[in-house]
């Protein structure tokens, strides 16, 4: 790879020669509000607009900085058009849910486009592509053709549309939208202040107390609220036992520089074929750039993340004429085994404590339908598509999909602590950008070296107790149970988790 670890960050923070970790004045923390909205994301964000146009403008906590979680590592589509998405919903859920998804989704993206015409920020509308180039991934673009028609989604056939290889079968829909996702989380920032709503960042949300009127606990100590929002992807509380049907997803774009845009394709593509390819363009003050995605894989599974990401940048480089890429980075998305986001109250929580998770990669569109269904329960006033989208049950491969994915769950827990993950010589510290378990399975010790220093941590996760995995490309240590990160010297990233790793350094 040639992209020094400075530059792995996404092309929306380098560009602005930002860094979503950077230290920012913090706010005090109010007694009490009406609301709490946990998160300062794309949803979260939504959220906090939509309930301060109805007159209840909320308290947003954020752990980091607005933006510095998926939603500033976005590939930033905003489309209805969603790969696959249509027929494994209308597989698991039905014609009346998938329309209702569809519903909802449009609602979201005329939402989140009349907020940036009307605060003045750009946005590009663009063809959107599903395509495969295999005899496999055709069959699923005809399925998804077929779904995304009984639905009312008005898909064209496009040919091979722009793209510069041969193509066997591929779908389009007109006038779908791709935008920097900083612009919008800083439209919707200005859209929030003027409405009365606060943002304090650098806070961590841990807990909340059991019943209503909830005590949010946090970093920066307590406020009271009636109504939590928690829009954190993963559920931070388990209210509701989401983790027993929540897949961590991890994937990785590339950004590369171009002189001519008309040199590389502008639609905004992505492949039903293994490994998956997703394309875009981006125009910044900093020059054109030609965004290449994929590679997916489950946090803290599928081998080294360095093979993954050199993969990507080999394929775009022999397919456009582009050089080495000049930005590199991730992002994490959740997948319900339902399929369905989960957008609403968790139960027992008398309808003031709400969740928004499982968007499984396509919260663009979604962050604006999810502001309508939590502040149309808050107000009392649901948007349509909200009972249809809600009522599909749960069937039988719903079932099987979530035993077997808790079934992997536990196997994970127990082997990883089973097994000596000790390659090398535990008397030498790790190489430069490695590291290793070492200690013994019921108490495993994560070793690393980043930048010259040697990091010694709990290898346990302080989530549910997974044992932590080396993220060679973005020297991290990712938990495969349910998605929690955590930097070399432990600290928290991202996930349910609420506290980082602890040291383990010997005195």
């Amino acid at each position: 790879m040639s992209i020094s670890p400075t530059e792995r960050r996404s092309l929306w923070w380098g560009v602005r020669n930002d860094d979503p970790d950077a230290d920012r004045p913090t706010e005090p923390l109010p007694a009490q509000a009406e609301t709490v909205v946990v998160g300062a994301g794309l949803v979260g964000l939504s959220t906090a607009v939509e309930l301060a146009r109805s007159g209840r403008p909320p308290v947003v906590i954020e752990a980091r900085r607005a933006g510095a979680g998926t939603s500033g590592h976005s590939s930033a589509k905003v489309s209805l058009l969603q790969g696959s998405r249509l027929q494994r919903l209308h597989r698991h859920a039905g014609v009346e849910t998938t329309a209702a998804y569809v519903a909802a989704n449009r609602a979201g993206q005329g939402w989140l486009t009349e907020l940036l015409e009307r605060r003045g920020t750009p946005f590009e509308r663009r063809l959107a592509v599903t395509y495969a180039t295999s005899t496999k991934g055709a069959e699923q673009v005809a399925e998804e053709r077929s779904v995304a028609r009984l639905v009312g989604l008005a898909v064209e056939d496009v040919g091979g549309a722009d793209l510069p290889f041969p193509v066997r079968d591929a779908i389009g829909l007109p006038d779908q939208v791709q935008v920097d996702p900083l612009t919008v989380i800083d439209a919707l920032l200005a859209e929030l202040t003027s409405l009365g709503g606060t943002v304090i960042e650098n806070v961590r949300v841990t807990g909340t107390s059991l019943t209503r009127p909830w005590t949010v606990t946090t970093t920066a100590g307590d406020i009271r609220a009636e109504n939590v929002v928690l829009a954190t992807q993963a559920p931070i509380l388990d209210r509701g036992l989401e983790f027993a049907r929540m897949r961590a997803l991890r994937s990785y774009v590339l950004a590369f520089a171009v002189d001519d845009l008309a040199s590389v394709p502008r639609s905004m593509s992505l492949s039903l074929d293994e490994p998956t390819r997703s394309l875009r363009t981006a125009s910044t003050a900093s020059g054109h750039f030609l965004l290449v995605g994929g590679n997916g894989h489950e946090v803290g599974h599928g081998g080294s993340t360095v093979d993954r990401v050199r993969e990507i940048e080999d394929w775009a480089r022999s397919s456009f004429p582009v050089g080495p890429a000049t930005w590199s980075w991730a992002a994490q998305d959740y997948h319900l085994t339902t399929q369905v986001p989960h957008i609403g109250a968790l139960p027992g929580t008398g309808g003031s404590l709400f969740v928004a998770t499982g968007m499984d990669k396509w919260g663009m569109a979604m962050a604006g339908a999810a502001a309508q269904l939590i502040t149309g329960d808050i107000t009392g006033t649901p948007p349509e598509y909200a009972g249809p989208l809600r009522s599909s049950s749960v069937s039988l491969s719903d079932v099987g999909e979530t035993a077997t994915f808790v079934a992997g769950v536990g196997a994970q827990w127990v082997g990883r602590r089973a097994a000596q993950l000790a390659p090398g010589d535990a008397d030498e510290p790790p190489a430069e950008g490695e590291g290793r378990i070492e200690g013994n399975p019921a108490n495993p010790v994560a070793v690393s070296t980043v930048d010259g220093r040697t990091c010694r941590v709990s290898a346990s996760c302080t989530h549910l107790g997974g044992v932590v995995q080396w993220n060679d490309v973005e020297r991290s240590w990712d938990c495969p149970l349910h998605g929690s990160r955590f930097r070399a010297d432990g600290s928290l990233i991202e996930g349910p988790a609420t506290t980082g790793l602890r040291s383990r350094e010997e005195s």
